[in-house]
């Protein structure tokens, strides 16, 4: 899996604490330093001047401090001054899956036995499961009620139990710092606290789907995590607590589902750990008189303010916005032992990058131009879902653009993203621009929307399909992973195999028409002997040096492109015999060859401004050279060879063809056809027998 650009470096917990502890110190992180710039991204942020900051180890805070007291539970997170309810509200749900908790807060450690003020947590960050190092200075403001320091960060209600705040910590460390957990979705946070997948759903009772009720409940029941937020209707302001005892814009953990009386009611927690629902089924509600003491307890109703509540689902439906439900991934089960022999989803995940010019096309919008060039994969999908009578397969797709919450300081956002898919057949591995322009979509992931992950649940007929992540607008750059999930077996492949640059059997070079034939040729051939013999050196055979090249392709190619330097390049690649000229059947052999690329130049031109766009120099390569080159190797192409528009001119198009033309012919790579460079096992080919990808870039970096 490719790394993360923007993933922290690798600390090893173990090493380091053995370090401080044989040197009789307390572990001080140097990633995430005790500073101002690890609260704030921003210089001058007002809680800068409102609080008086002091970074304190716990032992400073209170009397026998304690990594976990007495177990977990969701009562153990508690906000603090940070704005990240978001995460609070997946910390409270963590802790119902003892498993997974365990995972994500390592056990064996604490502040008796090898304490060395650091500690380490787990998160997912894009299909891997890293290790994040701390140290234990917690972020205090001082209370000047109180006369002394008060959490500014997540902490549990019981004061000396700090597991809450070093998670938060470590979190805070992943993304750069305290401010950038400030706002988010609570999916975010349960996607990397378990590695599973999130789907949103928007609470309207006259369109929500069928049995929903029951969906949640099997959902709950299968461990997949719950969180509500957005009150509808509510006044006006952040977190501004409404009359029926509910915050609004303020995230919930959904914790429990049941029928009483034949109402269906919900269970939803506050993460702050008060205030409450004061509505049907709260806790002082009339609606528990009559209920046995027995199933009240069984619910864990208490009549105290700890911030967890049961309401009707009528009423949940009615008051809230949004529904965010995160689905286990299928390893759960491995660590998770309340969900052994639960039904598993089956999974793949491709990883992939937008990139300008190249594979960020933009979304349908830019089917005409653009489209076509984003990343594409191929899925199949066989076996119908066994409790459907229709015939279909769910398939849930999961798109997340990775580390933008990373790079909040620099001022970027969550861009607009989304996917589309389309049925095709089993022979057919990858969409043009003509068949984006003529098929209508299988499916699509609905509006682009700039949240991190953007899912889709589809019902699919078996079948082949690709499916094509993108941005909103062409030419915004992100990584991004993809991932599929479905109930039964399916296979996911890249569309464009990882490969550095292939010639393509399937493709049939066409030689271009000669174009020096006849009257024609005598002409250019007189021309050529004239040009030639201004030199006054040749003996035996006429022939042109660079510059002399330079005054034929002046007269018949009018571009300022054509340097001296794109015929030094046509020389040295046409020159047999090294002498630094070309003779005229090397001479015909090149013009023949540039009026062949010009055709194809002008042909793969779709806006007719002289200039290839960068995204439609791949496919004109293929035509004239019958190579495809991969992502990679077509990004340093187009950086070294592109106009600053982005843009390739003739020339340019000319040198790339004439290198690639070069490569291929030599006799070095006799035998390629149809087989990519990093493959080749012929010994007597490049003297490799397993030459690694990295070096193939390399030599054909050089090379062009």
């Amino acid at each position: 899996m490719p790394r993360s650009r923007y993933q922290p470096k690798k600390q090893d917990f173990e090493a380091l604490r053995n370090e401080c502890l044989q040197n009789g110190v307390l572990f001080e992180d140097p990633d995430f330093p005790a500073y101002d710039s690890s609260l704030y991204f921003t210089r001058h942020h007002p809680n800068l001047s409102r609080y008086q900051f002091q970074w304190m180890r716990p032992q400073d805070i209170c009397d026998n401090p304690l990594f976990i007291s007495e177990g977990v539970s969701r009562f153990d997170v508690v906000q603090g001054v940070v704005g990240d309810c978001w995460m609070l509200a997946a910390t409270a749900a963590l802790t119902t899956l003892p498993g997974l908790f365990k995972r994500v807060v390592p056990s064996g450690q604490g502040f008796q036995d090898n304490y060395a003020g650091i500690f380490h947590l787990k998160f997912w960050r894009y299909g891997e499961w890293i290790d994040v190092v701390v140290d234990d200075r917690i972020p205090m403001v001082f209370d000047p009620i109180q006369g002394k320091p008060a959490f500014y960060s997540l902490h549990s209600d019981q004061q000396n139990e700090f597991w809450s705040a070093l998670l938060e910590k470590a979190y805070a460390k992943v993304h750069g710092s305290y401010e950038a957990l400030e706002g988010g979705h609570t999916s975010d946070a349960l996607v990397d606290f378990t590695g599973g997948v999130t789907e949103t759903f928007m609470l309207d009772p006259n369109n929500v789907p069928p049995k929903f009720y029951q969906i949640l409940k099997k959902a709950h029941d299968r461990g997949s995590l719950m969180g509500v937020s957005g009150i509808k209707g509510g006044s006006a302001g952040l977190e501004a607590v409404q009359a029926n005892g509910l915050v609004q814009q303020h995230a919930y953990s959904v914790t429990g589902f049941a029928t009483v009386n034949e109402t269906e009611i919900v269970r939803v927690r506050n993460p702050w750990g008060k205030i409450e629902w004061k509505g049907p089924w709260s806790d002082d509600s009339s609606q528990w008189e009559g209920v046995s003491e027995e199933t009240k307890e069984e619910l864990g109703v208490v009549k105290r303010d700890d911030g967890e509540f049961w309401m009707s689902f009528q009423d949940f439906l009615d008051i809230w916005k949004t529904l965010e439900i995160c689905h286990l991934e299928p390893s759960v089960g491995e660590v998770e032992p309340e969900l052994v022999g639960c039904k598993k989803w089956n999974s793949s995940e491709r990883h992939g990058q937008w990139q300008r010019g190249l594979t960020a096309g933009g979304c349908a919008n830019y089917r005409t131009s653009t489209f076509s060039s984003n990343p594409q994969y191929l899925v199949h999908v066989e076996d119908p879902d066994d409790e459907d009578d229709d015939d279909t397969c769910t398939v849930v797709f999961s798109l997340i653009q990775k580390d933008r919450r990373k790079q909040k300081h620099l001022g970027k956002a969550n861009l607009a993203v989304g996917f589309y898919v389309y049925e095709t057949a089993p022979n057919q591995k990858k969409l043009k621009k003509r068949d984006v322009c003529t098929r209508r979509p299988a499916a699509t992931s609905g509006s682009y929307i700039n949240l991190r992950e953007v899912t889709k649940r589809v019902k699919l007929p078996p079948g082949n399909y690709i499916v094509m992540p993108s941005t909103f607008k062409p030419n915004e750059e992100a990584d991004f992973l993809l991932r599929i999930y479905t109930e039964k077996p399916s296979t996911t492949e890249d569309a464009e195999p990882p490969q550095v640059i292939r010639r393509e059997q399937t493709v049939e070079v066409k030689k271009p028409t000669p174009v020096l034939v006849g009257e024609k040729e005598d002409k250019v051939r007189k021309a050529f002997d004239v040009i030639a013999s201004m030199g006054g050196d040749y003996e035996v055979e006429p022939a042109v040096d660079t510059y002399e090249l330079k005054s034929v392709i002046d007269v018949y190619f009018k571009d300022p492109s054509f340097t001296l330097d794109v015929c030094r390049d046509m020389v040295m690649m046409y020159d047999a015999d090294g002498s630094g000229k070309i003779e005229y059947s090397e001479f015909k052999e090149l013009w023949n060859d540039i009026c062949g690329w010009m055709a194809t130049f002008n042909k793969s031109d779709a806006n007719k401004n002289g200039k290839l766009e960068s995204y439609e120099l791949r496919e004109a390569l293929r035509e004239v050279c019958g190579v495809t080159i991969d992502a990679q190797l077509a990004s340093k192409v187009i950086r070294r060879y592109a106009d600053q528009d982005n843009t390739i001119s003739a020339a340019s198009f000319w040198r790339i063809a004439i290198r690639l033309k070069a490569f291929f012919d030599s006799p070095a790579l006799a035998g390629m056809k149809g087989r990519p460079v990093h493959a080749v096992s012929n010994k007597t080919t490049l003297k490799t027998a397993a030459i690694l990808k990295e070096e193939v870039h390399i030599l054909l970096g050089m090379f062009l």
